[in-house]
């Protein structure tokens, strides 16, 4: 028999999952329709520990420029149970910034309460800019498991990466990055979507950043949202008690396996976007 909180979780999933499909349907239009001048603009879906809290962050020093309270809101998934008046209070009226815009990583992920995010978005919110920020995907996985491990108690060990079933889903999958740009390829035409590495975020954030304001249609360039020419420093490895956490090591055996079943997916999704197939090297 299934635990209390087993048995919440449970149906509070259900309830998601049925409310979505209701909304897919048209049953939420009316009440959507009612904070159309609320709602985002623009969105960057992920991935995480890519540096999307820095872009949001950064982003919301533009004066034409709002990003929503919660920096994760994740409605469209696992919190749409939370409803379109919550979402909406996380862009309050200003008049002065009607570029609305919000980053929620899970929105790339491979988990079943984010399987209709794209439709979802597209439904409510028409073809909007969205940005995929993305990095070396075993950098990513390593970041990305400290970063549980230093939150989750019973997170597995790193050498389990590709045998636990949680990690493959919540750490290892989130790098396969072509699988979730042809999700939404899907439902957004290419001029919809911008790519961008944390890399060439890193190493030019001006030009990156002019790219970004261009691409949402936003006055001025990069260097106007940095601080003497620097990104500001958000979620660093050492917060939120992963300083216990040391740097993973990879078992040589693993690190290939995990190459194996990544780097396919990375050399489509470097085609896809206009990169070299060098963007990342694998040794």
């Amino acid at each position: 028999m299934a635990s209390g909180a087993d048995s919440t979780g449970w149906w509070d999933s259900w309830r998601c999952r049925r409310q979505i499909s209701r909304s897919l349907n048209g049953a939420h239009d009316p009440i959507a329709s009612l904070y159309r001048e609320q709602l985002p603009t623009f969105i960057i879906i992920g991935a995480a520990k890519s540096a999307t809290t820095t872009l949001a962050t950064v982003l919301a020093r533009h004066p034409e420029i709002q990003i929503s309270r919660s920096m994760e809101p994740k409605f469209f998934g696992r919190h749409y149970i939370r409803g379109w008046g919550w979402y909406a209070s996380q862009f309050p009226k200003e008049s002065q910034r009607p570029l609305r815009g919000e980053a929620s990583t899970m929105y790339s992920s491979s988990y079943g309460s984010y399987k209709e995010t794209p439709r979802l978005i597209h439904h409510h919110l028409g073809v909007i800019p969205l940005i995929y920020l993305v990095r070396h995907p075993l950098r990513r996985i390593e970041s990305h498991w400290r970063h549980w491990r230093g939150r989750i108690h019973n997170c597995p060990p790193f050498d389990q990466l590709l045998r636990s079933r949680r990690l493959r889903q919540r750490v290892v999958n989130a790098s396969l990055y072509n699988h979730q740009w042809q999700r939404y390829r899907r439902w957004f035409p290419e001029t919809s979507m911008l790519c961008l590495t944390t890399e060439e975020l890193t190493a030019d954030p001006s030009r990156s950043l002019s790219t970004v304001l261009r691409f949402l249609g936003a006055d001025g360039s990069g260097d106007d949202l940095l601080h003497s020419g620097q990104l500001p420093q958000m979620n660093v490895a050492g917060s939120k008690g992963r300083e216990t956490v040391p740097e993973p090591v990879w078992r040589p055996e693993i690190k290939q396996q995990t190459i194996d079943l990544i780097r396919p997916d990375s050399e489509c999704f470097l085609r896809a976007t206009g990169r070299p197939q060098n963007t990342w090297e694998w040794a």
